[in-house]
This record gives C-alpha cells, structure tokens and sequence, in this order.
C-alpha cells in the first residue's frame, strides 16, 4: 500500500525534525509526507527545511487550526490511505508495516490503529491501554465505543483512514479546537468498521509544547460542549446504534457536567447529571462529578468566608 502521512505543524521546532525522522525510518518505504504549517511564528518551518527528502511536500496556510492543517493535508494527498502524526510524536519503524497488514487482512474497514504508549517529561513510557483480546491474535475488528469507555482508543498519531472516508464523511470539523479528533472518529465508527493492532507502535509525548490537552481552550469550541446535542441527534436518525454508542457519549456529557461545576455553574451541572443517571457503564464518574459539584459550592462559600 502507499501512504501519505500528514503532519499538521504549528510552532513545534524543538520537536519537528524527531517527528520526521521517525516517519523516514519506516521499515515500509512507499509514502509521502505532507507537511502542512499552520502559521507557525517560530523556526519550526526553517527546520523542516534541514531536512533534504523528496519524500516531503510543505504546505503553507494562515493560521486556521489543526483540523484545517489536517484536511489541507488531506486534499493534497496523492495516495489513498491518510496516516496522521502531530508534529510532536513519534512512530516506531513498524508503524506502517504494521497497519499495510491490517489493511490487507481488513480492505473494507474505515480506520486502522495501533496501540501507544505516554511518553513522560522524564522520560518514562506507559503503554496508553491494555491489550484487547482478541482470541489469540494481537489484532482485529474493534468495538470503537466499548473499548474508549476507558481510554481513547484511537489518537491522533496511531491511526490510518482510507481517504474515501473523508470523501463520504467530510473532514476534521473546523473551529473545533479540543476533540476534534474524537469527533472524526465517532462519526467513522458510527458508519465503518473499525481495525486495532496490540502492537505499541506511536509514542505521544505528554510534555511537548502547545499540547492541546496541556492548553486552555474555549469550552464553546470543545466536543464536550455539543456531545449531548450529538447524541440526541444520532438517537433520532436511527434506533439501531452501536451498543456502546450512548455510553461512550455520556461519558463525555460527564466531563462536560464536571466543566460546568468548575466555572460556578452547579445546578446546571447536576440537571445534566441526572438526565443520564440511568448510565450502567459510567455511573462511578456521574456520582463523583455529582458529589463534586457540591464539594466546589462548599469550597467557594469558605473561601469567601475567609477572606
């Protein structure tokens, strides 16, 4: 199979050419790499240039966001299967060997993936999840929903889509700046199967600069902020839904109750909460996030009282 790998870049010079790097020593050779800078402000284009491959295309664009750079990247692929690896990540040289064999035991699936594992500011690494059982085999189709209860199945650096996918389904949502990625992948699980590889091959780097999860970003432009509205949306389009479907996406409503109790909003938080208390899979992250939203009410009343 040949690849286009699409970097998204923005204002990642310290970690840019370690990313590139990590693609060229790929043990599977037949790819191109499509940079895309999104207006970076630093040297991080400068450093791209050190590196003399006709392999790589740079793509320049205004500042628009990651899933702008992503779909920029997208549009000018020249092969049919996407790899995605933020600018600050890394592959093991097996990446693409190992997702050339999922695709070639899979051809019909929409997204391919592998594990990963945290890489740490001192360096330590933990693998991102456990393995998935597979009946004796270290790969194979996946319940996307069930198996992101937990952890996220799928990062942004770990994973291959069929560039068809995009074409059927449309790209990364724009003004989207934290989730963006889960939203790509809920709506390829809801449509495609979707194939997973036990072997650690991308390794997220939990301390690199400008990390999105590291940012503060606007609640508005987070998918925790429309989940519930995504929700509701798919539940009437169709009665027939991926089993984990509903789970998975008030596991995210949660983190969003819990977002609202932290900016004083509890009682819109807790009416929330209770609309889904029926969750069987989350009900220990509901009620924590329920005991929180009166926990803060308590704190912020004795801080004024203090002072």
């Amino acid at each position: 199979m040949q690849f286009t790998v699409v970097i998204p870049l923005y204002n990642k010079e310290k970690h840019i050419i370690r990313a590139i790097k990590s693609v060229l020593q790929q043990t599977h050779k037949d790819f191109e790499i499509i940079i895309v800078n999104d207006g970076s402000i630093d040297s991080s284009v400068e450093q791209v240039k050190k590196i003399g491959d006709s392999k790589i295309k740079l793509i320049q664009q205004k500042n628009a966001g990651v899933s702008a750079a992503r779909n920029n990247g997208i549009n000018n692929a020249n092969y049919n299967y996407i790899a995605f690896l933020d600018a600050d990540d890394t592959w093991e040289p097996d990446f693409l060997e190992t997702i050339n064999k999922l695709i070639n035991s899979y051809p019909m699936a929409g997204a391919y993936a592998t594990s990963y594992r945290f890489v740490k500011g001192n360096g330590s690494v933990v693998p991102a999840r456990d393995s998935i059982f597979f009946n004796g085999k270290t790969d194979g189709i996946v319940d996307y929903f069930k198996e992101s209860l937990k952890t996220p199945l799928i990062s942004a650096s770990s994973v291959v889509i069929p560039k068809n996918v995009f074409e059927n389904l449309g790209g990364f949502p724009i003004g989207i700046t934290r989730g963006e990625d889960l939203d790509m992948w809920y709506r390829i699980a809801l449509k495609y199967e979707v194939v997973f590889s036990n072997s650690i091959c991308a390794n997220y780097f939990q301390n690199a600069e400008n990390r999105a999860c590291n940012t503060k970003r606007e609640h508005t432009k987070s998918l925790m902020s429309y989940a519930e509205k995504v929700l509701v949306r798919e539940k009437e389009k169709s009665s027939i839904l991926p089993d984990f479907f509903e789970e998975y996406m008030i596991k995210i409503i949660i983190h969003n109750a819990t977002y609202l109790s932290s900016i004083n909003r509890q009682i819109e938080a807790r009416k929330l909460l209770y609309k889904y208390r029926y969750t069987k899979y989350n009900r220990k992250n509901l009620i924590k996030s329920y005991v929180l939203s009166y926990k803060l009410i308590y704190s912020i009343k004795k801080t004024l009282k203090n002072n």
